[in-house]
């Protein structure tokens, strides 16, 4: 790998509004475009394949892992997570939702663990020996307000920035996976979630000595201001809460890859903290319209800010949204419909964007094989007469309304009467 690759410019960005220490930015790195470009061409033809080919061993390893992947994202980390616990909360009184953070886990992680993880998948000799070459041999200098500092070299974690490093540290942190059967983990790069069974309470001290021990092991570090329990019931559930545990607190909401979770998994929370930042982009665009900026460029601005805060992640809580809750999104939308934001002759509906969202999602998942979400498919009919087309060939699986509020259960059952205009076997377009 040419020398000149070996470096890197960091543009310290803030992770919060107003930053007032070093560790309230994300240090990501510019490196050179050419290498970038081969990462990419390396990632495309060697990296994605394995994850799309379900027999292989890759494929398995990171099913949990719902980062850098060619289908993943936070909304299906988010849904798979909701289609698990409501699923353990049909026969079980209530469930525990752990979440754990890793300090600078990018930055520290050592190369030797890195590339015994690459040793155990089927790539060429010349692939593995790039890595090596690639992580090896660095240095990075840091831009901070027009301040350059002097070029250091560093010996662990990968550079935030390329391509090719998250996508081995993927691999580096499958290696962890809970001890007592019955737990699950779901992950999203180096952010890790732990879902407990009530049945399996006693076993959360050692699942936390556990994961305290792997991350030691990997030179990672806990950071314990950003992990906390969350107690998961059924709505007006009666239920005790198990014992608090002097090493983790225990949180009444909790923020998951952007969306706040409760107790009751209510989405109640979460409808005001979207309503909040609905409205602070509201007044920024308007301040923006009173400075003349055109009517068609406002129209693309409010569908890239404003419509996108309201609707993130949306077919995954939008079935756990109460319909005064939904209201109350649409008056901000239709809000900005009134103060001309929007070049739509009516105001913009909410559950049109939800639906489409939905559909778009469940056409992917239902036609992609190596989807991440696809294993949460129920098995394909087997018909032995000329029945009239359906909207998908999917066996419905014994719901109830609490399950129906998922991704993959409210899609199976809407679209199971819906009778599309040109259907061929495998096909979900309605």
């Amino acid at each position: 790998m040419p020398s000149q690759w070996k470096s890197a410019n960091i543009f310290p960005l803030p992770k919060i509004p107003q930053p007032q220490t070093c560790s309230d930015y994300r240090p990501i790195s510019l490196t050179a475009i050419p290498c970038r470009i081969l990462e990419r061409l390396l990632l495309r033809e060697y990296f994605y394949p394995l994850l799309l080919t379900e027999p292989y061993p890759l494929y398995s390893l990171l099913d949990d892992q719902f980062a850098y992947r060619p289908t993943g994202s936070t909304t299906a980390a988010l849904i798979s997570m909701l289609q698990l616990i409501t699923t353990l909360l049909e026969t079980l009184p209530y469930v525990h939702l752990i979440t754990f953070d890793y300090s600078k886990a990018f930055d520290t992680v050592r190369h030797s663990t890195l590339m015994e993880q690459v040793a155990t998948i089927n790539f060429p000799d010349q692939l593995y020996n790039w890595i090596i070459d690639f992580l090896s041999g660095r240095d990075h200098s840091t831009k901070f307000q027009s301040i350059t500092s002097s070029s250091a070299h560093f010996n662990a974690g990968v550079v935030q920035g390329s391509a090719i490093g998250p996508a081995v540290f993927t691999l580096c942190v499958s290696s962890y996976r809970p001890v007592t059967s019955g737990n699950h983990d779901r992950k999203f790069a180096d952010d890790m979630y732990l879902i407990v069974p009530s049945i399996n309470t006693h076993t959360i001290p050692d699942e936390l000595a556990h994961i305290a021990s792997w991350a030691s092991s990997n030179n990672l570090r806990l950071n314990p201001t950003k992990s906390a329990e969350l107690i998961i019931k059924k709505p007006r559930s009666r239920v005790p809460d198990p014992p608090t545990l002097s090493s983790l607190p225990r949180v009444n909401t909790l923020t998951v890859l952007g969306v706040t979770l409760q107790s009751d998994l209510r989405m109640t929370t979460h409808i005001n903290n979207i309503v909040a930042r609905a409205g602070q982009t509201t007044y920024a665009l308007k301040v923006v319209k009173s400075h003349g900026l055109s009517s068609n460029l406002l129209n693309t601005v409010t569908q890239g800010t404003l419509f996108s805060v309201i609707t993130y992640a949306s077919p995954a809580w939008v079935g756990f949204t109460s319909a005064e809750d939904l209201k109350r999104l649409q008056a901000t939308m239709s809000r900005a419909h009134r103060w001309g934001l929007s070049a739509s002759p009516v105001p913009v509906s909410l559950q049109a964007l939800c639906d489409k969202a939905d559909l778009t999602l469940f056409s992917k998942v239902a036609s992609l094989g190596g989807h991440v979400l696809h294993s949460m498919l129920p098995d394909l009919q087997s018909n032995t007469h000329n029945l009239r087309p359906r909207a998908h060939p999917f066996v419905l699986p014994p719901t109830s309304q609490s399950l129906k509020r998922n991704f993959i259960h409210r899609l199976l059952f809407q679209l199971a009467h819906v009778k599309p205009a040109t259907t061929t076997r495998g096909s979900t377009r309605p």
